[in-house]
């Protein structure tokens, strides 16, 4: 995203671009190859682990084992990813709703990612404890299992504030 400043120069407390302030966001067309090449390949990664097998009894302890540390891999990852979107936002002003939607609809995205994640991963813990099989797995990020209300704004701030309190 890049600013420029609006045709109306701010003077139009109606304009329709800028709402009154001036600035413009505009989207910026150049993106590099290496980011859309590791977005496609993060998808495909993610679309495998969604595809795990229906029948769980064919699988022996280490590909269980394996597949729960890669589930909360994923998870870690996009909980990483998500503080650092809400990091980026300035929860200080008042439009940061408006002037940061395509970050909350990220947000959103990352949040439904989530859930399907966890979804599969009770699904192999479930086989797991049908085996008898024990595995202390624990999550490495302060976000993979919570539930995040991207709507709620008093959520999202103390979020952050657990996160900084924990990280002194």
């Amino acid at each position: 995203m890049s600013i420029q400043i609006c045709s109306c120069q701010g003077l139009n407390s109606n304009c329709k671009k800028c709402f009154g302030s001036g600035y413009v966001n505009t989207p910026s067309m150049e993106k590099s190859s290496n980011q859309k090449e590791k977005k496609s390949v993060e998808k495909g990664n993610l679309k495998s682990i969604y595809a795990l097998p229906s029948n769980f009894d064919s699988l022996d302890k280490t590909e269980l084992i394996n597949s729960t540390t890669e589930i909360i891999a994923f998870l870690d990852l996009r909980s990483k990813k998500q503080m650092q979107i809400l990091n980026s936002v300035p929860f200080s002003t008042n439009t940061f709703r408006r002037d940061f939607k395509e970050k909350f609809t990220a947000l959103k995205e990352l949040e439904q990612e989530k859930i399907l994640l966890r979804e599969k991963l009770t699904a192999v813990e479930k086989e797991l404890v049908n085996q008898k099989i024990s595995g202390n797995f624990k999550f490495k990020h302060f976000l993979s299992d919570k539930d995040i209300d991207v709507d709620s704004n008093r959520q999202l701030k103390d979020l952050i504030r657990e996160y900084k309190r924990l990280k002194i």
